[in-house]
């Protein structure tokens, strides 16, 4: 009888065990896969990571890890997520640190002024927390975000009723069979390490700076949680880094940004205000929309500055000649692949010039004498700022001292010539010809017939090196 009954529990147990798989296996197809395509492939080197960004939107979109790879060797991984509140970003740390034992937090502090928990979106909140597994570290954050019963998503439902569907992502999309594909069994990961590049060129929005002892009041969940993210990184003996993001700043904003000053004064930390430093971005070629997200353009140069600063500030090593990480140089080779294809597909010529504010490339570009882009003022500036060198810490010229940094392109649109330019992004080494010396230029790499179909503009995208064509466009 004993035995009967021991071998029914051990069925029941391993009926058990098979319901959890399949409806696991279940859950993971019919689930939406934005989380996982973001944040799974933090998992598979999550001990290698020595720097984690968290933040919202703006270091979504503010910084590419796989750059500072490149250049500095700095092993990292954008944790950010669209819509995120410190509250979310504690988390999110607190999540990651189960996983991975970084050295350094570079944590965004943009509306930390704001009291609520969530976002109003509850498709964001699933994007932040749903590639997480089920923890005790992941149920607390779920109890603790989820606490308040007047927090509403848009549709007006209460997260406090909606608990289960965090634990259990199976329950919110369960209904999604008539819109599963292939690509839900078999999707590429984010290759960009978290990152997200925008391709877009828009006008900022006003503002203006306002001076620095301009403070707002400490108060709201906003705050409470910036604390418990530098008391918790200081316990575990990590480096923590704050950051402002670039972008058109209201007033309100900037106050709560000079509070964040005192905060990281207070706890000895570094703080990063990129909205006052005012230099190391231009947002007339640099923003993706008014409010303003950085495009790829203001994302380089945000992510080459926070390099600078990091290699100058903290002890991160570079991990380039280490064998243990030769694997990067491969996530890199299919970071810049992806970076080519998206140059590749652009048919718009003020995205194509956006993406030149890049090292990876060499250009010649040629202009033909009269041609109606010397009238197209933010084409003009594009073409400059993909000759712009980089600001660092240490420079002392905000970005208008370079604007102009072709004296031959302002030599051609003055006299209305042709116009030439060879240029090596990563150094802004820059060799200009005007009139007929552009001219000789322009038929000598693109043949003769340059200018015969009524174009105006040619331009040629070549690797690093120069010994291949990347893109090829004609306006």
């Amino acid at each position: 009888m004993k035995k009967q009954n021991l071998l029914r529990l051990i069925e029941a147990l391993l009926f058990c065990v098979l319901l959890l798989g399949v409806l696991g296996g279940v859950s993971e197809i019919m689930e939406r896969k934005m989380s996982n395509i973001r944040f799974k492939p933090f998992y598979q080197k999550a001990q290698q990571h020595d720097v984690v960004f968290i933040g919202d939107s703006h270091m979504v979109n503010g910084v590419f890890p796989m750059e500072l790879w490149k250049e500095y060797g700095i092993t990292s991984y954008n944790l950010s997520s669209y819509g995120n509140t410190l509250p979310v970003s504690y988390w999110t740390l607190m999540n990651a640190l189960d996983y991975a034992s970084p050295k350094l937090a570079v944590i965004g502090v943009k509306d930390v002024e704001k009291d609520r928990k969530l976002t109003s979106s509850s498709s964001d909140v699933h994007t932040a927390l749903d590639a997480y597994p089920l923890t005790l570290t992941k149920i607390r954050a779920i109890e603790d975000l989820m606490d308040d019963p007047d927090i509403m998503d848009d549709a007006g439902n209460r997260y406090t009723d909606m608990k289960w569907e965090y634990y259990f992502t199976l329950g919110k999309y369960h209904d999604r069979w008539s819109e599963l594909s292939w690509n839900d069994i078999e999707y590429e990961l984010n290759c960009q390490k978290g990152g997200d590049m925008l391709v877009a060129v828009a006008e900022p929005d006003d503002y203006e700076l306002i001076d620095y002892d301009r403070v707002a009041d400490e108060i709201g969940a906003g705050y409470l949680y910036l604390r418990r993210i530098i008391e918790k990184c200081k316990n575990r003996g990590m480096d923590v880094l704050l950051t402002h993001l670039p972008y058109p700043s209201d007033a309100d904003d900037q106050m709560a940004a000079n509070t964040v000053a005192l905060i990281a004064e207070e706890y000895g930390i570094g703080f990063i205000d990129f909205v006052s430093l005012d230099q190391v971005v231009d947002y007339h070629t640099d923003c993706y929309d008014a409010d303003s997200h950085l495009n790829a353009s203001g994302a380089q140069k945000v992510t080459d500055y926070l390099g600078h600063y990091i290699r100058s500030h903290y002890e991160i090593p570079d991990r380039r000649g280490d064998e243990m990480y030769a694997a990067w140089n491969d996530d890199y080779d299919e970071f810049l692949r992806y970076k080519e294809e998206r140059l590749r597909e652009q048919k718009n010529l003020h995205d194509v010039l956006m993406l030149l504010h890049d090292s990876s490339y060499r250009i010649d570009l040629a202009i033909d004498a009269q041609a109606e882009v010397y009238w197209d003022d933010q084409a003009l500036t594009l073409m400059h700022n993909a000759a712009r060198e980089r600001v660092h810490e240490d420079s002392e010229d905000m970005w208008s001292d370079c604007m102009f940094s072709l004296e031959g392109l302002e030599e051609a649109l003055a006299a209305d010539e042709a116009y030439f330019l060879q240029l090596e992004c990563a150094g802004g080494n820059a060799e200009e010809f005007v009139g007929s010396d552009a001219r000789a230029q322009a038929e000598r790499i693109f043949g003769e017939a340059v200018w015969e179909d009524g174009k105006e503009i040619r331009l040629r995208v070549m690797d690093r090196a120069g010994d291949r064509i990347i893109a090829s466009y004609q306006f």
